[in-house]
């Protein structure tokens, strides 16, 4: 799987990020607990190289427990600090606070909050994580890539501000394992994308890494070696059938998708640390 969509909100997203650096202290930088790697972006991580830079791994209610506490483990290396929450419950927020009040500011400006910019790529929790930390919601937050439009700032703490900034995408992504793991978690606009083909290949990875979440989910006796014929039976077990029994390929990858996307496939990490791809 291939994907190219660097629409002009991206492009104005790093212009935006290059001019307001300077008004930051440091950065927050917000992952997929499922996709930590793939949901990196390295046009970021250039521009950030002068602040520190706290990696908040979101979605951790998705993710596998062992893989994350893996993950966060691995990044403190690359990352000033580390942290993992869940934005709909609140977990892990309060040590996440404890840890940006931490954070160093120029010390002619010791007296104001600490200014944090959140950046990450489309669809990864950046709104909810701050409407999460704010303990109210004044950024717009939705289902999909691209809803934060336009940068604003927001008092999250006596001693901390943060300015939100629309995701980002790098241009052309060349690396199959990346668009597969950013399609499969909806980092990517799925009007681009072909559900057949990121439904059969994420029943090719499950049925490797993790066959019981198939089998379990979908009571099946056994899975195929054929990714489509896996696809037919869910759809048939879900129902997304057409006139004459046949099963609607399309609405039955679709369906799949989302069970894995809202965790109904269990705590499932697409990649893990030191993987190749």
């Amino acid at each position: 799987m291939e994907v190219q969509w660097y629409p002009g909100q991206m492009a104005k997203a790093k212009r935006l990020l290059r001019e307001n650096l300077k008004l930051v202290d440091a950065i927050i930088e917000v992952l997929d607990a499922r996709i930590p790697s793939s949901s990196r972006n390295p046009d970021i991580r250039e521009l950030l190289a002068a602040k520190p830079v706290v990696a908040v791994l979101t979605r951790m209610d998705l993710a596998d427990k062992t893989a994350t506490n893996r993950w966060q483990e691995a990044l403190r290396t690359d990352y000033w600090g580390v942290s993992a929450v869940n934005a709909n419950t609140g977990e892990g927020v309060q040590k996440l606070l404890q840890l940006l009040t931490e954070l160093p500011r120029a010390a002619k400006k010791s007296n104001r909050p600490v200014r944090l910019l959140v950046v990450g790529v489309p669809n990864v929790g950046k709104s909810s994580l701050i409407n999460r930390l704010t303990g109210r919601s004044p950024a717009i937050t939705g289902d999909k890539p691209g809803v934060t439009k336009d940068k604003q700032w927001i008092r999250a703490h006596e001693r901390l501000e943060i300015l939100d900034t629309p995701g980002m995408l790098w241009p052309k992504i060349t690396s199959t394992k990346q668009a597969f793991a950013l399609a499969a978690v909806g980092s990517v606009k799925d009007e681009i994308l072909d559900p057949i083909q990121l439904g059969t290949e994420l029943i090719v990875y499950l049925s490797a890494h993790n066959p019981a979440s198939l089998l379990e989910r979908y009571k099946l006796e056994e899975l195929s070696p054929d990714a489509v014929e896996v696809l037919a039976q869910i759809g048939k077990k879900r129902g997304c059938l057409v006139k004459g029994g046949e099963v609607d390929m399309e609405t039955a990858a679709r369906v799949f998708i989302k069970d894995y996307r809202e965790g109904r496939l269990g705590r499932i990490t697409l990649e893990l640390p030191g993987e190749d791809g």
